[in-house]
């Protein structure tokens, strides 16, 4: 399951893998960077024209939305040829690009450059542009300031956990079902994640027991709604749409990382208890 845990940050969950997709698939498209900008501008303009009329409300809801549709990340095969890797990311670019513009539309006027940094970056990377925007400050900043806008002014329901080595502490046994934001900050000494699933509803394994099982056949009983990756010391938050039923959370980072620059060699955080369960009710 490494494959699943290279995801960081909200507005592209998976950043990790969007990342390397987009750094894999730059070299089959070198004209696309101009677009990107053009188009970054031209949102940003237009952006900046419609703030002051904005609908919080629906910023809120339109930015878990957009979470939502990255939290699998692009649909990217690395071992197919660069062409391939480029179309299927400008495929799934296409397919965020209603939600990015619906989040700009929306926003608030003291987050609106945030939002624009954030989803030009964004369109950069999907692009195939340079894709480090997404590690960069900048990003990072933007990111930040649109967190705490949501936590502060969106209404959700909120947990805090706290990620220790190896171990979740603070999760509820339950949660209300709807939006809820899940902020985990990392208290331990090495990177950790939280990646949070629904369980299918006619599967009565706990999560311990469906963590043993083959990616392919864990993956058929579940379904990944967010992940969010922390640095020591750190925290970070994720919004979920749960509806009612069972959820996990587990940490697939392998043992010995220390950030997203320092990958472990060991075994995934989970096997030494990094786990949990509950019920959106």
């Amino acid at each position: 399951m490494t494959g699943r845990t290279r995801r960081v940050r909200r507005w592209a969950s998976g950043g990790a893998a969007l990342l390397m997709a987009t750094a894999l698939a730059a070299c089959g498209s070198d004209d696309d960077g101009d677009d990107a900008q053009a188009s970054s501008e031209t949102s940003a303009s237009e952006t900046s024209e419609s703030a002051a009329a904005a609908d919080p409300a629906a910023f809120c809801e339109a930015s878990v939305d957009l979470e939502g549709a990255f939290s699998l990340g692009p649909p990217i095969d690395e071992t197919a040829p660069p062409e391939e890797q480029q179309a299927a990311l400008e495929e799934f670019g296409a397919t965020v690009e209603p939600l990015l513009a619906d989040v700009e539309e929306n926003a608030p006027e003291e987050i609106s450059e945030d939002v624009d940094t954030a989803a030009g970056l964004v369109r950069e990377a999907l692009s195939g542009g340079d894709p480090s925007g997404l590690e960069s400050p900048e990003f990072q900043q933007a990111d930040d300031a649109i967190d705490e806008y949501m936590l502060a002014e969106c209404g959700f329901e909120q947990v805090e956990a706290t990620g220790v080595d190896f171990e979740y502490e603070g999760l509820p046994d339950s949660v209300p079902a709807g939006v809820v934001a899940v902020t985990l900050t990392n208290e331990g000494t090495e990177l950790h994640e939280i990646g949070i699933a629904r369980i299918n509803d006619d599967v009565t394994d706990p999560i311990e027991a469906l963590l043993t099982l083959p990616e392919e056949e864990v993956f058929s009983k579940l379904e990944l709604k967010g992940v969010t990756v922390v640095e020591p010391g750190q925290s970070e938050t994720t919004f979920l749409r749960m509806d009612a039923g069972r959820y996990g959370a587990a940490c697939f980072i392998p043992e010995g990382t220390m950030s997203t620059e320092m990958p472990g060699m060991g075994a995934p955080h989970f096997t030494m208890g990094m786990f949990a369960e509950f019920t959106a009710e």
